[in-house]
């Protein structure tokens, strides 16, 4: 048994595995297990971890029956994981030779539920990096509803170190093919973990492929909108649907808009997919809705039926998650 387990799933990377794997098993803290999920790759990916198993036999390779996506690779994975902790990697990233040192000492010393890193964007069209640094909110925020509204400073699972049992004994795993890492982010927040940030740069995140599913705008988009449907889905199950209301619909209404900001849809399918929203979101009453949501509904529906609008408010996310949390929660 280890202290620390790495999940990797991995499909279709042969041109960049060699240099995750190389990264994993010259990592300085040697008490580890790597399990490498092989989601039925198509390319040498399984005879490239066919041969690092043998030279490392910490790695365990397990394949899967049928290409099934990223979340079920990470759940089998999480399955038959039998460290103390669990760490996330991409099979086309790559971390730094401390990476789970960093991660291990963080977590004991803190003792927390979740200890999360800093990472670099390595963009492959450009061969540049482009550190990532968390907003001042999201250090200093000891308020979980605050930190929702912050996803996309990383909601990845990589760059950070979980304690098994907590994500075991709350049932949290993976669920959809795409924005998997936002909706297991947002799950896990309202878990209300003891979640601490720093931003020593361990993890190198490989943006830019065009061969990465994230890729296409239209299969992005359509899990975004997937995405908030199923966020709605849990608040209403776990009936916090009122406590988080206001959180939500920010939430929505900046994810929705960054979307379509990097999306080049002709304004008719833009039009229905901001529809399809509107539709969801929108088609029942409201009831017990305070002040302060009711002004956010109104500006959403609007822009909603404004798509040109809408697609230039992502310019000022930052600005309108920063005044919303400003607003809403005491640091």
């Amino acid at each position: 048994m280890a202290q620390v387990s790495i999940i990797i799933p991995v499909y279709n990377v042969e041109k960049y595995l060699r240099q995750c794997l190389d990264s994993v098993i010259n990592q300085t803290f040697k008490d580890i297990e790597i399990i490498l999920v092989n989601d039925c790759s198509q390319d040498n990916s399984l005879q490239i971890i066919k041969e690092y198993q043998q030279r490392d036999s910490r790695i365990i390779l397990l394949n899967m029956p049928a290409n099934q996506g990223i979340s079920k690779a990470r759940n089998e994975g999480m399955r038959i994981a039998t460290g103390k902790y669990i760490v996330f990697a991409d099979s086309d990233d790559w971390v730094r030779d401390d990476y789970i040192e960093v991660l291990f000492n963080g977590i004991e010393k803190n003792d927390c539920d979740v200890f999360a890193e800093g990472f670099v964007l390595y963009h492959n069209k450009t061969s540049k990096y482009i550190p990532q640094r968390y907003s001042f909110l999201t250090t200093k925020c000891k308020n979980n509803k605050a930190l929702i509204l912050f996803p996309s400073i990383n909601c990845g699972p990589w760059s950070k170190i979980y304690k098994k049992d907590f994500l075991t004994k709350n049932n949290l795993f993976f669920t959809l093919k795409s924005c998997e890492d936002c909706l297991f982010f947002y799950k896990l927040m309202l878990l209300k973990p003891k979640i601490i940030f720093n931003e020593e740069p361990i993890y190198f995140y490989r943006i830019g492929r065009d061969e990465s599913l994230t890729a296409s705008l239209y299969f992005r988009t359509y899990y975004i909108i997937k995405l908030i449907k199923e966020i709605y889905k849990t608040l209403i199950e776990k009936n916090i649907y009122e406590e988080y209301c206001t959180v939500f619909l920010i939430y929505a209404f900046t994810y929705v808009a960054y979307c379509l900001t990097f999306s080049s849809f002709p304004m008719k399918k833009m039009s229905y997919a901001l529809f399809s929203v509107k539709k969801f979101l929108f088609s029942k009453k409201n009831n017990n809705v305070n002040i302060l949501n009711k002004f956010i509904i109104l500006i959403f529906k609007f822009f909603l039926n404004h798509p040109r609008l809408y697609k230039a408010t992502a310019f000022v996310l930052k600005a309108i998650r920063r005044f919303f949390a400003k607003l809403l929660y005491s640091f």
